[in-house]
């Protein structure tokens, strides 16, 4: 007991990296939002590089946007149901101004071969905002286009491709929605270090009392790490159904405040995703929705000269000049629905649709909201606080003893066949912690799969390199 202070010191250092080793890990999760490091070798899409690192959230985007979208927003949300919201006496209303401006290009184009007076008389004619007749004309297109949208929603929308394109657009956008709906979660889980840490460094201090090898803090120091990681990762989602013992309740916290989180999850989405002039700018650029768009608005554009000349203008004998006017208008439609998306918003209601429906969804279901940010590298993220703790138990080593000691263990002439014994062992709790359902033939299949994988891609990254 000579040097009393280090040992008192022990919980306190241990509680100390059991923080710090967790506020790395949520910091990893969602930072930085651009890889950064030596671009020697990285593979996209994978946040650790050779010399490198992205956030987990921003390097997966794509992949847990589109896990986002199958697993949430298509459970709970569809434009078939939220389109037929809108009024389309309303929509056409709020449009009626600027009908003129959006049916120009099919003037221009139809008209292109035309005298000049005709096509003078025709813009005058079609922008004349005073006119009974025009705006009677003009009201019945845009109410009539309004339906022709709801009734084929589905093929002028993609609801996965407009998510998972803003998201990749601003790839901060998703840690920021998990960030405000897993807010409470992930001071926990920074906080919990310290509390979990001090605990098992008060086992440590007792470890280090009686077993007097210098190595022991640093061996501590990598247990400390690994431990708050996963205690606290485990402690957030599990039980995912409420666990009676007694008179006390357990469940996941995350779980426990789902109408908190639904409210908060169905607002940021409705607010910065799934808004008016995200969706109609989706429909309007996406490639799998534009064709279907332009040939909606050339059928009605046709059906509407047709029925208003009583049959004199047949626009499908110029299906080539209705098809390049039809491209021209969706080109710049989306400048002239700027008035329209404050009704839009309001209308479709998808915040209150989403919140609803979030709150009625079972645990199980619920727990699929923010568990895949963790799921992904989880034990990556693990093992980057065992890693941790290990250094920082080094450094404390290194303080009371004045010197470096590195663990090492004799077992006479076994040695080869006990660290053999020792890694199958070492990956087996790795693996039934991480996930309790698999198993150690399991586990090692994965990792033979990923290995191979890897060395698919270096040896692909080289020969690119080569030629």
């Amino acid at each position: 007991m000579s040097n009393w202070k280090a040992y008192t010191a022990i919980p306190f250092v241990a509680g100390f990296v059991g923080w710090l080793t967790n506020y790395l890990a949520v910091q990893m999760i969602f930072y930085p939002i651009r890889w950064r490091g030596l671009p020697i070798y990285r593979v996209e899409g994978e946040p650790l590089g050779l010399l490198g690192w992205q956030g987990i959230v921003p390097a997966k985007t794509l992949k847990m946007s589109e896990a986002m979208v199958n697993t949430t927003i298509n459970e709970l949300l569809t434009m078939e149901e939220i389109i037929q919201r809108l009024d389309p006496d309303k929509v056409a209303d709020i449009l009626l101004p600027k009908s003129g401006q959006i049916v120009q290009p099919f003037l221009d184009e139809l008209l292109a071969d035309k005298p000049k007076a005709i096509k003078e008389f025709a813009t005058n004619y079609a922008t004349d905002k005073d006119g009974w007749v025009q705006q009677r004309l003009a009201h019945k297109f845009l109410r009539d286009l309004t339906v022709d949208v709801q009734n084929d929603i589905g093929k002028i929308c993609n609801l996965r491709n407009c998510v998972v394109d803003m998201m990749m657009s601003d790839r901060s956008l998703l840690g920021k929605l998990f960030e405000i709906s897993g807010k409470d979660e992930l001071i926990f889980l920074v906080d919990s270090g310290l509390w979990f840490g001090f605990l098992l460094g008060i086992i440590q201090l007792v470890v280090a009392l009686y077993w007097d090898n210098p190595w022991t803090l640093s061996i501590g120091g990598l247990i400390v790490g690994l431990a708050t990681n996963w205690l606290a990762l485990k402690w957030i989602f599990e039980p995912v159904n409420p666990l009676k013992i007694g008179p006390i309740v357990l469940q996941g916290l995350f779980l426990r405040r789902q109408n908190e989180v639904s409210s908060d999850f169905s607002k940021f989405f409705a607010t910065r995703v799934l808004t008016s002039r995200q969706l109609w700018s989706s429909m309007l650029t996406d490639p799998s929705t534009l064709p279907e768009w332009e040939e909606l608005l050339a059928n009605r554009f046709a059906v509407f000269a047709k029925d208003t000349t009583l049959n004199w203008v047949d626009l499908t004998t110029k299906s080539r000049k209705l098809k390049a006017a039809s491209a021209k208008t969706c080109s710049t439609l989306l400048n002239y629905l700027t008035d329209l998306h404050g009704y839009v918003d309001e209308a479709l209601e998808i915040e209150q649709t989403l919140r609803a429906r979030m709150m009625a969804m079972t645990s199980a279901q619920f727990e699929r909201v923010l568990h895949p940010i963790f799921e992904e590298d989880e034990l990556t993220l693990i093992l980057s606080g065992g890693g941790l703790g290990f250094l920082a138990g080094l450094i404390q080593q290194l303080l009371s003893t004045g010197k470096l000691v590195l663990p090492r263990v004799s077992f006479g002439g076994h040695n080869s066949m006990i660290s053999i014994v020792g890694r199958i062992v070492g990956l087996y709790i790795v693996s039934i912690a991480l996930k309790p359902g698999n198993t150690l033939i399991s586990f090692i299949d994965r990792l033979i799969e990923r290995t191979r994988r890897l060395k698919r891609k270096t040896r692909s990254y080289w020969k690119r390199r080569r030629t």
